[in-house]
């Protein structure tokens, strides 16, 4: 970092969790953090964008954004899934738009053909034109990986795989929902919150806050007293019991996994994968939009794409109880880290790792941190 002004260590911030203050306030208020994030961090990460179910068929696509820079994920010929930034190598129009099908990709403005692998294959006039090669003007490459049918894309074609920074979120995706790739996008939330996109993943990444904050969800559906986190270098994953009965029974379907066990994993930057009641799988995100607001989506894979009546109960509980109740505290720390009554806080980190513990937060910040100082 060249501005010394934005040095996240500066107040007492460290790798010890035990014996660390926050992340300085101005990290999550300061538009020159906000870029600094875009550049080293989500130009540089691994980021969900959708499920495979989603390009089901060849020629099958969607459309999906990290900042300003517009991708396209759609399914080849051969099966396999690619991800192209959304521009016509010709003159820059945009190519798609939303999702659907597609034989070839036509650009709208002139025409340039592009086959489903980002080949470029028809150029009118081309014959004519001294030294053109289409094999030079191909879409430009996006990476792309899967992992438990979770699609994510990367912007940093050197970046190393997922599945080597994020090694055994697979398998333990896999030992509550054996077949992820089998399920379907049946229902999506979204809307914007009015803070700082770490504020939300971080809230994720601890149940200091649960008891206080969701009395219903302690109330009827999760023992809190039971949540553990623990770390790897990329993800946390999460665990906890379940109280509800109507809730166990349906998790007791899936005959993978505990009756009682509700599972959850952290995925940096950004991601929140949660596998519900029967082994489908929720995702949360927090995708920035400046210093001061976040655009969160809320998608539910299903083995069903029209869900049961007990499934919409659980997005009516999320909607109407556990979604407010956490962006009204968010938000609520998003004005005070305005304030200059705070610079900077304690993390509440114990030393047993019990549920009040806060090293979860302490992860995702000191990683941020980590990123945005070059280390």
């Amino acid at each position: 970092m060249t501005d010394t002004r934005l040095d996240p260590f500066e107040h007492g911030l460290t790798g010890d969790a035990a014996n660390s203050n926050s992340l300085p306030a101005r990290f999550y208020t300061d538009p020159a953090v906000v870029a600094l994030e875009r550049e080293e961090i989500f130009f540089r990460s691994w980021i969900f964008v959708g499920h495979v179910s989603e390009v089901a068929e060849p020629g099958d696509y969607f459309t999906t954004s990290v900042f300003e820079q517009n991708i396209i994920v759609i399914r080849a010929e051969d099966g396999s899934i690619g991800a192209f930034y959304n521009v016509c190598r010709h003159r820059g129009h945009d190519l798609l738009c939303d999702s659907g099908h597609v034989n070839r990709i036509v650009c709208p403005y002139h025409a340039w053909i592009f086959d489903l692998d980002g080949t470029l294959v028809k150029v009118r006039n081309s014959d004519n034109v001294s030294g053109f090669s289409a094999a030079e003007h191909g879409l430009s490459t996006v990476g792309v990986e899967v992992t438990a049918g979770l699609v994510f894309v990367n912007l940093d074609l050197d970046a190393a795989p997922l599945a080597e920074q994020a090694a055994g979120l697979e398998a333990e995706i896999a030992a509550f929902v054996p077949e992820p790739e089998a399920l379907v996008l049946a229902h999506t939330d979204s809307h914007i919150m009015k803070c700082n996109w770490k504020i939300p993943v971080e809230n994720w990444s601890e149940c200091y806050h649960c008891a206080i904050v969701h009395p219903p969800l302690a109330a009827e559906f999760i023992d809190f007293t039971t949540f553990r986190i623990e770390l790897s270098p990329l993800y946390q994953r999460q665990r906890m019991k379940l109280r509800d009965e109507k809730t166990q029974a349906a998790a007791a379907a899936n005959a993978h996994i505990d009756s009682d066990e509700q599972a959850s994993w952290t995925v940096l930057p950004n991601l929140g994968i949660q596998i519900v009641h029967g082994g489908y799988i929720m995702t949360s995100q927090w995708r920035p939009v400046d210093a001061d607001h976040c655009e969160f989506v809320e998608n539910w894979y299903l083995p069903n794409a029209e869900p049961t009546e007990h499934q919409r109960e659980l997005f009516r509980f999320r909607a109407e109880n556990t979604q407010p109740e956490d962006v009204a505290v968010c938000e609520g720390v998003q004005r005070g880290l305005h304030s200059r009554g705070f610079g900077h806080g304690r993390l509440m980190v114990d030393a047993e790792r019990t549920e009040l513990s806060e090293h979860g937060s302490h992860h995702i910040q000191h990683w941020v941190a980590t990123k945005l100082a070059g280390r």
